[in-house]
């Protein structure tokens, strides 16, 4: 999944129509660049790419505006499904940065939308540690895959993710967060 297609769909989605300048600023101001691989050429590429597959179209014009012509865009019905599923995924993810670009838009889904997944998430990031620890490993590795500190270092990254779902589950069931179709949303 890409992270870039999922924060560029997202930002389009907070903000019906943008400009790519607007959405590459609004990547910028959340400071995507500190938590993803996302960088400014990737972005424009992505709008690039959107735009051709159809996932976000065009406005017309609705007035002439001052400053550079900037052509505006929104999300279209297809682009709208995409976003979501790359949010699902991502809610659902082992990998770091798809889950936090998740995160970053999990407000869109409903609430037991957004517990189903993690608890999805949960279960699969629960069953790798035990796994990892029945791997060999040797104390001169002969092979990169037997390295005691690589399987280690899997190992508490597996164990922190569980942990980390659990805590966020927990946020979420408490009430914390507003999502879809809830009361201010």
């Amino acid at each position: 999944m890409s992270s870039v297609k999922l924060l560029v769909l997202g930002a389009f989605a907070r903000r019906n129509v943008a400009h790519g300048y607007r959405i590459y600023r609004d990547l910028l101001d959340w400071r995507v660049d500190t938590w993803t691989h996302v960088k400014p050429g990737s972005i424009y590429h992505a709008l690039s790419q959107l735009e051709a597959q159809g996932m976000i179209k065009p406005q017309k014009q609705r007035e002439k505006k001052l400053g550079p012509a900037r052509t505006e865009y929104v999300l279209t019905m297809n682009g709208h499904t995409e976003f979501i599923t790359l949010l699902e995924n991502a809610l659902k993810s082992n990998d770091f940065i798809e889950l936090s670009a998740g995160i970053a838009f999990m407000e869109m889904l409903s609430r037991e939308q957004v517990l189903a997944l993690l608890k999805e998430r949960l279960v699969t990031v629960s069953a790798v540690p035990p796994f990892l620890k029945t791997l060999p490993t040797e104390d001169i590795p002969s092979e990169p895959s037997k390295h005691p500190e690589l399987m280690n270092v899997w190992i508490d990254y597996f164990e922190s993710a569980k942990e980390t779902t659990e805590k966020l589950i927990t946020a979420i069931e408490a009430g914390k967060y507003l999502f879809k179709n809830e009361k201010g949303k």
